[in-house]
């Protein structure tokens, strides 16, 4: 019998074998350098592990190409098919060692001795580079995430003191009964899980109880990360599924990335956005996607406007955000803005009403109550010409626009249309009216919640065993294109990197009379 081997793992060696596997930069600072399809000479980037192994190593598949995990715990054991009758199960290859995994690296020969595909990388390497990478792999994904142990996977769910009552007993009303029916034993799952047919020990000897635990955080947000902390160290979890805060979700977002604990699909209209994070998965990027909406609808759709002038609040920092993203977009492309914080004086309603404003598009990212004031201007005959507002801001007030202004006003909208809403939830509408748990005010929170939840299950099913928190977001990256479940949004997608599911919005009016309603003049996109 082969005798097992110990590794210790040198923290700067592993940062070092990171910087290989994951970004493609030797231990010397200089780009990593490789030969695919016989003669292609690659470097850098284009020649980092990761990109295709994955950051988990665990490995990934498109179409009929399918890329293996490299992982040492995978790599240095035999591969055998799961389900062949023992003790004789068929070898596919034998286990590799140190000198067989250098002789892949640089020559693209495997354990069998057969050529790898072409498009694996044959590196230039000195064998103490490859010894660097090689204890990087002996390493990577070698023990289960915290949150597991033989029986259980805990999740939990966070909200804050500030969430509306009602806001938060449809949230936890959903994750809790969701999480009962997940553990009801409908198909004794727990005495399976104990005595499995030899040939099914793969799939049912995974099985655990999810455990649900609500963190709720109190008070002002600069003790959020300490009472986050007190939360993980009473009960670490494998992850966070689903939550609301009724305010900034950053330092969650900050306290997921430090601790690497995925947080998946939080109802949030202010996002981190963020290219260089790994650990949190949005459903769309709120308040910012908005106002770079509107700013490519004005220079696609009307691109002879030039003067546009913009009211927003500088203490709400939904309001900033849009009025900062729609600023940046305009700049981008040469257009100027005029920026008027309402909060600061400058939004004073009888200096607006005092200027002519004929010609001029407006946009305003106030809400409801916040842009009463300026009606008498914006219904004037010196008020602009158009008007745009957000619906996230002026919430599901659009039909009580006033009659004199539905004709020039649009709206961006980041969800499905209210009209077309009830088809798009009838899966979720459907459960929560079976359990009993329905708020029919509260749609989007309790369907953001049930398509987290979904997506977690699918993606713990499909991780077979294999609890590492970098392989379960990357299974979610993989899955979510093919979900039957897409919350309020008309579309999703997700691909390896991405980080918010939905890129879409509508420009869209409200027709006329007493019950007016949201109809596009722009359908989904994100033009």
């Amino acid at each position: 019998m082969q005798a097992q081997t110990v590794w210790a793992a040198d923290p700067d060696r592993q940062e070092l074998g990171r910087r290989m596997f994951m970004e493609g930069v030797l231990p010397s600072g200089k780009p990593m350098t490789a030969y695919i399809q016989g003669d292609v000479k690659v470097t850098g980037e284009q020649v980092r592990c990761g990109a295709c192994h994955r950051r988990s190593g665990m490995g990934s598949s498109e179409g009929q190409q399918v890329v293996p995990a490299v992982t040492g715990k995978l790599l240095y054991n035999p591969l055998q098919i799961p389900t062949s009758r023992p003790p004789a199960a068929p070898i596919l290859r034998p286990a590799y060692d140190d000198d067989m995994l250098k002789a892949a690296l640089i020559g693209g020969i495997d354990a069998n001795g057969a050529a790898l595909d072409p498009n694996m990388p044959r590196y230039s390497l000195t064998d103490e580079e490859l010894n660097v990478l090689l204890e990087y792999l002996k390493e990577l994904s070698a023990e289960p995430s915290p949150g597991v142990s033989e029986t259980e996977v805990h999740f939990a769910t966070i909200i804050s003191d500030r969430l509306p009552k009602a806001e938060r007993k449809a949230l936890i009303d959903v994750m809790q009964t969701f999480f009962k029916q997940k553990n009801t034993e409908t198909r004794y799952e727990s005495k399976r899980s104990a005595n499995p047919p030899w040939h099914k020990k793969w799939i049912m000897g995974n099985y655990r109880k999810w455990r649900h635990h609500v963190w709720e955080l109190k008070g002002e947000e600069s003790t959020w990360p300490e009472q986050l902390a007190a939360h993980y160290r009473s009960q670490p979890v494998f992850a966070v599924i689903s939550g609301a805060v009724n305010g900034d979700w950053r330092p969650i977002h900050e306290y997921c990335e430090a601790e690497q604990l995925p947080c998946l699909f939080p109802t949030t209209d202010l996002p981190v956005d963020s290219d260089q994070d790994f650990y949190s998965l949005y459903f769309s990027r709120g308040v910012i996607q908005e106002g770079e909406g509107v700013a490519r609808y004005l220079l696609n759709a009307e691109p002879e406007r030039k003067k546009i002038v913009q009211l927003y609040n500088g203490t709400d920092r939904l309001s900033k955000a849009a009025a900062d993203a729609f600023a940046a977009q305009l700049e981008k492309a040469g257009v100027g803005i005029t920026s008027i914080d309402v909060d600061a004086g400058g939004g004073d309603v009888d200096s607006i009403s005092a200027k002519d404003w004929q010609g001029i598009v407006a946009v305003l990212w106030l809400s409801h109550e916040a842009m009463q004031s300026y009606q008498p201007w914006l219904e004037g005959k010196n008020g602009p010409e158009q008007i745009y507002l957000s619906t996230t801001l002026y919430r599901d007030r659009a039909s009580s626009l006033p009659e004199g202004l539905k004709g020039k006003t649009r709206f961006v909208h980041p969800h499905e249309l209210p009209s077309r809403m009830r088809r798009l939830l009838v899966r979720s509408t459907g459960w929560f009216r079976a359990k009993r748990i329905y708020a029919s005010d509260h749609q989007r929170i309790q369907a953001n919640a049930f398509f987290a939840l979904k997506a977690a299950g699918d993606a713990m099913t499909h991780i077979r065993g294999y609890f590492f928190r970098d392989y379960f977001i990357e299974r979610i990256e993989h899955m979510v294109d093919n979900a039957p479940y897409t919350s309020v949004y008309p579309r999703i997608s997700l691909a390896p990197g991405q980080r918010f599911l939905s890129k879409g919005y509508y420009i869209a009016r409200v027709t006329a009379g007493e019950r007016g309603r949201l109809v596009p003049i722009m359908e989904w996109g994100a033009r």
